[in-house]
Order: C-alpha cells, then structure tokens, then sequence
C-alpha cells in the first residue's frame, strides 16, 4: 500500500492548523468550514458566498492538506497572478499557466507538477480546452477541481461566457475528483444551471446570506451629465478608494479625463486597453497610489483590495446579480461603505434593446436575460428596502429592513400612481402603435405641438388638472416597463419607442391587480 492510502484522510481540524499556520486566521469565518469540510470528504460543492467572503481559501486549503494537486480555473490572468504571488508569499507551492508564458516557463511548471511540488495549478478555461493540457492533467494526482466565478457558465448569469460552458465535460475528464464551484451572486435558476452544466447534480449546495451590513445603498435619477453626478459624489469622498462602473469604454475613458482635470487620482479600465496598461493600472490601484478605477465590467472580478470604501455607478447594470457582486466590492474590510447607483428614464429601454441585438445575433436566453433587467429595473424604481428586494430575489424571504438604504432613511411620502399608469397604457393603447415616451406623457397632459389625430382621442389631457406632473407620469412610464407591459424599441434605428408589451398585465392594471407607487413627485 502507499504512504497516501495508510496515511489518515485530513480532517477539518487538519484544515483549521493550516488556516493558522499558513493564512494567520484564528477560524474560520460565514460557511467556510462548512465547504472545505464537504470537499474533504469528496463531495462535489456549489458554494455562493459573498463577494469578500473569502472563497479562494474554500479551495486553496484542501489542496494544501491532501495529497496531490489542487487544481483552480479562473477567468482572469490578473486574478490568477494576484493569488499566486500572495501563496508564494505565504510559502505555498503555487503556479499559473496562461497565454503569456513561454515554452520553457510552461515546461519547468509542468515538471514541478509532476514531481509532486505543487500544491496548486491555475489556468484559464481555455486552457483546460487543450488536449494536452489535459492529458497531462490527467498522469497527475488531483485532490481538488475548482471552478471560481462559476456563474459564467450558466446561460442564465449576468457574466455568461461560452467558454466556460465545455467545462461541463470536466467530470468525464477527471472521474473521482471533487469539484468546487464558487461565486458570489446566484440565484436558483443559475445554481441549478451551474450544477446541470458541470454535471454535479448531486452537489452539496452551500448557499450564505446576500446581508451586507456594513454596506449603505443609494439610488438617484440622474439630472444633466453623468460625470457632474459622480463628481458631486466625489467631493464628499475625498481621499478614499472607490470603483465607478461605467455601461462603455468610451464613457469610461471620458469620465476618467473629466475626474482627473478636478484633481481627482482616476484612471479608466476597460477590456479594450492593451493588456500591459491595464496591468500597470489596476497595480496602481491596488496600491492606493490610484484612488479611483472608473472602469467596464470588465474591471473587478475577483479583485483582492479590503479598503474600496464606495463603488458608485455611473450607468445601472442590468441585472441583479451583476449589481450585487459589482456593488459588494466595497467594504470587504466589514468597515462602513457605500453604493450608489445613477440612473434615468431610458436605462432599461436601453438594456432590453442591447439584449434584443445579442437574441438576433444567435445568443441564448435572452428573454431570461430581459427579465433579469426588469426585475432590476423594479427594485430600483421601487420604494421598498433596497436590501430586502435583493435578498428576496436571492431567496432570502421574511428579512427585515436594512434601517440604512435610501428608501429606509427617506421619510418622504410616496404617491399610488396606478391611475396615472392607466392613464398611460389607455393612450397607448389607441394610439395604434408605439411612440415616444415624451410624446406619450404630453398627451396625457394635454400638451400638442400641432394638430394630430391623436388630439381628438378622448385620452387627450386626460391627466390634466389631476395634479400628475410630468416627472410623475415619467415615473409611471418606468414603472410599467419595469414590470413588462411595455416595451421599447428604435423607430427607424434611430428614436427610442414605447409599445405594449402583454396585454394579460395591462388588464390585471386595469382591474387594480396591479398596483404601482413612486415617490411623491407631485
């Protein structure tokens, strides 16, 4: 028999020495023994944990334990370099493979491998895809499969890349070994396409509270350009770390260029910088020699910085889960942190038609995709507990209010506008096709520029003397397109239109089924 079959299998309590002696953590913090303890006894695991909950040492410790290598894939190079530098600062035998290694630095890692002096292996997806990567994955004794930032292969996340999706076949490749999927946002839908996907259908499924405590969360409709938005922010931020998410490279580069001439430290991050530039800009960041990252989606995932103390949105995701672990990137210290979310009248219009583009391009799902938006879209519009609304999406149900988002702290009143959206969805229905959304609040209002058919239509300033202004009816307007009885399209590729979308929820309005509330506009 060999050394490792006489050898005890590690326990928890081998794991937990481990977390002392290598990490300097005294235990173990939210579900972390619960995942380590479940791949110890080679189970497979679908964990969600929050985004600074410490996932990386869910892997990275049973892989130090066991016999044998543990084998991570990861969707960024940056990510992989960032950990590995750390274990090797920490002693541990850690290597990256990735397309910017050449022959003889792959060569002397595949050696290490095979002469047992790695603990772990990193490599991105498509470097799994390689048949000899993974012959020779295959002579070697693997303890752990860990797929980080797993909510990329199911066609339901907010982050969905085809790549990931041919490591469905990782169980077929590597029979026997325990595999770990890790993310931080994940709703039950994409947990049981993950599982599906990986063909771990049996998995352990470990799932924490979405609560963030310490993490204040603000909404603001957008008055006037977005770059003076984020700077009145700004100034009441001084000197601290802080990411803005911009919806384009183009706005990102631009908004970084107006923050550096207010004497803001800021640089832009976005997939299309060359891959040196955006090396050198998140190390500075990192650092706290750059205060500021104004950046794409591009820019975050799995960054490792405790300190970032505001992640403000210039431009609204598109789905709650993009929102959640974009916005959970400040305050990994469990220090007190802000989010704050710009927005307007045309960002879900704007979502739904760049989703309609991808449906026609042949990407799947999409419809699953623009109900992502909606739901979004209805607790930012919303008035409720912002923190209740996404713990509830995530499936946490019966929680209390957070006591410290914007809608929790406003005592202002808000205003039933049901009978202005049916106002609303009345016109529109005349109307005998789509229009444009101020063209449509006019005429409820009574206001014309010229004579038109639709001035003898008996919904013509049907609102008007109602006390409904046009900020409110603008609101309505948001309010049904975020709950999908209208739906906005380009008129002639050009102007932006609303039309009805599903009759079944206009008459559930009608009948009162349906009731909308905005903030007290009047």
């Amino acid at each position: 028999m060999t050394a490792d079959l006489l050898s005890p299998a590690p326990s928890l309590a081998d794991a937990e020495t481990t977390l002392r002696r290598v990490f300097g953590y005294d235990a173990f913090r939210g579900q972390q023994a619960a995942v380590i303890s479940a791949v110890l006894k080679g189970q497979d695991v679908l964990a969600v944990l929050p985004t600074g909950g410490g996932k990386s040492l869910c892997y990275q410790i049973p892989a130090i334990v066991q016999p044998g290598l543990g084998l991570v894939i990861s969707p960024l190079i940056a990510l992989m370099s960032d950990q590995v530098q750390a274990l090797e600062a920490r002693g541990v035998r850690a290597a990256r493979l990735d397309s910017t290694q050449g022959s003889s630095e792959r060569g002397d890692i595949w050696d290490a491998a095979r002469s047992g002096n790695l603990d772990l292996l990193y490599m991105s997806p498509e470097g799994l895809n390689n048949p000899f990567v993974r012959d020779a994955l295959g002579r070697l004794k693997l303890n752990v499969i860990a797929i980080d930032e797993a909510h990329c292969i199911s066609q339901w996340g907010h982050d969905f890349r085809p790549e990931y999706r041919l490591l469905g076949q990782v169980k077929s490749f590597f029979p026997g070994v325990p595999t770990l999927a890790l993310t931080a946002t994940a709703d039950a839908h994409t947990r049981a396409d993950i599982k599906a996907a990986l063909h771990i259908d049996d998995a352990v499924e470990i799932v924490t509270s979405f609560d963030r405590p310490n993490l204040s969360l603000r909404f603001v409709r957008r008055k006037g350009s977005a770059s003076k938005a984020v700077i009145e922010v700004l100034s009441r931020q001084k000197g601290a770390s802080g990411i803005v998410y911009c919806g384009s490279r183009d706005g990102t580069e631009k908004l970084a260029e107006a923050l550096k001439k207010e004497g803001f430290s800021a640089a832009a991050y976005h997939a299309g910088l060359p891959a040196r530039t955006r090396e050198e800009r998140l190390t500075a960041f990192l650092s706290g020699k750059s205060k500021l990252m104004v950046a794409t989606i591009a820019f975050g995932m799995g960054i490792n910085k405790a300190d970032v103390r505001f992640v403000i949105h210039a431009d609204p995701p598109s789905s709650m889960e993009a929102y959640w672990q974009e916005v959970g990137r400040a305050g990994r210290d469990g220090k007190p942190a802000s989010g704050v979310c710009f927005y307007n009248s045309g960002d879900l219009g704007w979502a739904i038609r760049r989703l309609t583009l991808r449906e026609n391009e042949g990407a799947p799902d999409q419809i699953v995709q623009k109900q992502k938006a909606r739901d979004f879209f209805q607790m930012v519009l919303g008035q409720n507990c912002r923190k209740q609304q996404v713990r509830g999406y995530f499936g946490e149900h019966g929680v209390e209010p957070c006591g410290t988002c914007d809608n929790c702290l406003s005592r202002g009143k808000t205003t039933d506008v049901t009978e202005a959206a049916q106002m609303l969805m009345s016109a529109l229905a005349r109307m005998n096709g789509p229009r444009g959304r101020k063209k449509l609040v006019d005429h409820v209002l009574g206001k014309a520029n010229g004579p038109d058919f639709t001035t003898r239509m008996t919904t013509f300033g049907v609102a008007k003397g109602k006390g409904y202004s046009a900020d409110l009816l603008a609101h309505a307007l948001d309010l049904c397109e975020a709950h999908g009885l209208i739906e906005e399209e380009l008129y002639q590729d050009r102007m932006p239109i609303v039309g009805l979308r599903d009759v079944t929820l206009v008459k559930s309005l009608f009948k009162g089924d349906l009731r909308l509330t905005a903030p007290s506009l009047r």
